[in-house]
């Protein structure tokens, strides 16, 4: 076990709940990570199937498990593993999603040059591992600050304790820490994919609307705790905005099949021009999709 003499740099945090088709292949990327001083915290949150059991076989004494039931949702979970962490800056480890061997070192470097938080780009995949697009980082628009896609993120221990996750949202946890930091806290954006985004197949017009709700109920409290820095002209034009949105999908609710016509308009942020996946990255990510193990 990890003691307090022998603190770690990264604490590795992955909520789960019923994730045991996930737990092999996240600990492979983590095991092959080039950077090795690191706890995973990984909080079982009311799972019903063996995920717990397979997170306990795994050999490892940089494993910290915890689990509780019945199932409170990502935002208690995710709260829960930052109260458990020990290292000086915090990491997200998405059970689903897939990370590249230097991704701990490359945020280590941000780390040690003093920024207070650090993201990156995504590649996003579907289901069988095929490479749909890339997410990149989305500019400030009137009533947001600069923002990047949450797996991305890693920051200072104190810093995510302090903004925190939303306890009270089982989807859209991550939009205070998400939006909250780039006005208040020095970043850096890494213009190179560290991370595979399995993106889910299934898109409904439903589970729209019910983030959309959220994101309005989030933005509120965000520019109530002052952690967006925007004028009053920016912050009622997004609201005017995504009111206008959810008028939009709740019409779609009676041509659900318009709403997946939409989905490719979906915006994934801004990349650098003339951006494009290494053959590394692609070999790496290839050789994942062969093991038959997390097949």
């Amino acid at each position: 076990m990890t003691t307090e003499a022998a603190r770690p740099v990264f604490s590795v945090l992955s909520p789960v709940y019923n994730s045991a088709a996930f737990v092999r292949r996240s600990y492979y990327t983590l095991k092959s990570q080039t950077f090795t001083d690191w706890e995973w915290i990984v909080v079982d949150d009311g799972s019903t199937d063996n995920t717990a059991e397979l997170v306990e076989s795994i050999s490892d004494p940089r494993i910290r498990l915890f689990r509780y039931t019945p199932n409170r949702g990502r935002g208690h979970a995710r709260n829960r593993a930052l109260e458990s962490s020990r290292g000086d800056w915090m990491a997200v480890w998405d059970i689903d999603d897939m990370y590249f061997p230097d991704r701990l070192e490359r945020i280590n470097r941000a780390r040690l040059e003093g920024f207070d938080f650090c993201c990156s780009y995504a590649v996003v995949v579907d289901n069988n591992l095929a490479i749909k697009g890339v997410r990149g980082f989305h500019p400030r628009s009137p009533g947001l600050p600069r923002y990047f896609v949450h797996p991305t993120l890693a920051c200072r221990l104190d810093v995510a304790r302090t903004v925190g996750y939303d306890p009270e949202f089982r989807i859209g946890e991550d939009a205070p820490i998400t939006w909250g930091l780039d006005d208040n806290y020095r970043g850096c954006y890494i213009e190179e994919a560290l991370m595979i985004y399995q993106e889910e197949r299934e898109f409904n017009v439903e589970k729209a609307i019910a983030s959309n709700a959220m994101h309005l109920v989030q933005i509120r409290k965000l520019y109530q705790r002052g952690l967006i820095k925007s004028s009053m002209i920016g912050r009622l034009a997004l609201l005017a905005r995504w009111r206008v949105k959810q008028v939009a999908l709740r019409l779609m609710r009676v041509f659900p099949a318009l709403y997946r016509l939409t989905l490719r308009f979906r915006a994934y942020g801004v990349t650098a021009t003339g951006w494009r996946l290494s053959p590394e990255r692609e070999a790496f990510l290839a050789g994942i999709r062969s093991r038959r193990e997390f097949s």
